[in-house]
């Protein structure tokens, strides 16, 4: 046995109940940081926020890298889909972060949630995947809840406000067409130098967007920043876009995509849960109305997503056995 071959099976795995944990806490640091940018946006501009939070993630995903002695290959696969930073998290929160400064924590996390109907929309629309009509029920349903928020917003009802909420679901949308994206561009890119690469394309996105606000006087350098806010915006930085995706590649050693993502369904309940927690923020009947149709929209049209890719498996291996020519004996 060679030595690679003896590293992958001395290599550490995480036990069933150690993956579920992981992937809960990659939930948890999603909805979380949501919190602790909207705390941070009070001193902070949006851009100098974004790009703040991709310097410090990227600082620490370049370490990550150099601490395990992965290596990173630019073939002309992994070029294209480090330049998919720009769709997330350049263009992602580009929008996503302008977004939250106008609106509440707890909208941003639902809103957020939408993610995975928007990732099945735009792959029946742009990659002709099935979609089977129970699926396309889930989505207009989740789209319905998120409606539901921003016009109890546009009405004065509650925090937040419109513009915001529809900033924030155009980062969604970004964050939604990137996952297509990769999934076209799939390659065989480690994912943690593929993650540091496509942050730090977003990061000079991002930078750019701050020099052309500066410019454009759509922004401007605060006189001064408390120092703990400072800390905060790169420690949700770190939070929001390098240990959750670490913890979500945790999980997904062991446990199926389908699973994971189903798990990641509580996103807004920790984001929900935090904002009202750290920040004193409250819904409104119609506005918990609308999270509620929100996550149990998401979460059923997961369990549904999985449990057709699981059919869809099963009569894979059953057609390769046939062909086969041999009897399956129960």
């Amino acid at each position: 046995m060679n030595n690679k071959a003896s590293e992958r099976c001395h290599a550490w795995r995480p036990k069933l109940w150690q993956a579920i944990l992981a992937v809960v806490l990659s939930a948890a640091c999603w909805g979380l940081a949501t919190v602790m940018t909207k705390d941070a946006l009070s001193a902070v501009p949006p851009f100098l926020m974004l790009t703040m939070q991709l310097s410090a993630s990227i600082a620490f995903l370049w370490l990550a890298v150099g601490v395990t002695q992965q290596t990173v290959q630019l073939d002309k696969r992994a070029t294209r889909l480090a330049l998919s930073g720009v769709l997330e998290p350049g263009l992602s929160y580009g929008v996503g972060v302008p977004g939250l400064a106008l609106t509440s924590a707890a909208s941003a996390s639902v809103i957020g949630a939408t993610e995975t109907a928007l990732v099945t929309l735009f792959a029946w629309l742009l990659l002709k995947e099935r979609l089977k009509l129970r699926l396309l029920v889930m989505i207009v349903v989740a789209m319905g809840g998120v409606m539901l928020i921003t016009a109890s917003a546009a009405e004065g009802v509650g925090r937040g406000s419109a513009a915001g909420n529809l900033l924030v679901l155009l980062g969604t949308v970004f964050a939604a067409l990137y996952v297509i994206n990769s999934r076209v561009l799939i390659a065989d890119v480690a994912p943690l130098p593929l993650a540091a690469l496509q942050q730090s394309v977003g990061f000079v996105f991002a930078l750019l967007l701050l020099i052309g606000s500066w410019l454009f006087g759509l922004e401007h350098l605060p006189e001064s920043i408390p120092a703990w806010l400072i800390f905060l915006a790169l420690a949700s930085g770190v939070v929001q876009y390098a240990l959750a995706f670490w913890f979500y590649l945790i999980g997904l050693q062991v446990l199926p995509a389908g699973t994971a993502a189903a798990i990641l369904t509580l996103i807004p309940v920790f984001g929900v849960s935090g904002a009202m927690v750290f920040l004193g923020e409250g819904l409104t009947p119609p506005q918990w109305l609308g999270c509620t149709i929100v996550i149990a929209a998401t979460a059923a049209m997961t369990l549904l997503v999985k449990k057709e890719k699981e059919e869809g498996a099963a009569e894979c291996d059953m057609h390769d056995r046939s062909r086969g020519g041999r009897q399956i004996l129960p």
